[in-house]
């Protein structure tokens, strides 16, 4: 059982961990794309009148929104935390299945499962946490911050 899980769980980590960065430079290519162009926009405008009637402008509104380094919105936060705790718990019960199916695997589904299932019960609880603090909070009127 060793020669089949060591091998597969290393061949998911460094997929995951390839996947990581390479999200990770993509972002950060974009960001400064972004901050290149909003940069130079900038320095085009010449006085604080032209500034202000950009501004005015649906494009100009935009740009302003544009800037804001969080767009993510509670809803989104939570949404996300909850899918996760769905996936990973249903992969948790999905190895303890298996660990009943499969007669040569008691030990590592045992293990590996509940890990998984644990780890997806404190996503959820999260999300739930999330979820009535951000209402507490008065979060959801507000919207994404611009």
């Amino acid at each position: 059982m060793e020669d089949i899980l060591i091998p597969g769980s290393l061949f998911f980590m460094i997929g995951w961990i390839v996947w990581v960065l390479f999200s990770s430079i993509r972002r950060y290519k974009i960001a400064k794309f972004q901050a290149d162009v909003q940069s130079r926009l900038l320095q085009r405008l010449d006085s604080s009148q032209s500034l202000l009637a950009y501004v005015e402008t649906p494009a100009g509104k935009q740009f302003v929104e544009g800037l804001s380094t969080e767009r993510v919105t509670p809803y989104e936060r939570i949404l996300s935390s909850t899918q996760a705790a769905i996936i990973i718990t249903a992969f948790g019960v999905a190895l303890l299945v298996l660990r009943a199916k499969l007669p040569f695997s008691d030990e590592a589904f045992t293990i590996f499962g509940t890990l998984a299932i644990a780890l997806g019960v404190g996503f959820g609880a999260a999300a739930a946490a999330s979820y009535f603090l951000s209402r507490s909070f008065g979060l959801f009127d507000r919207g994404p911050r611009a």
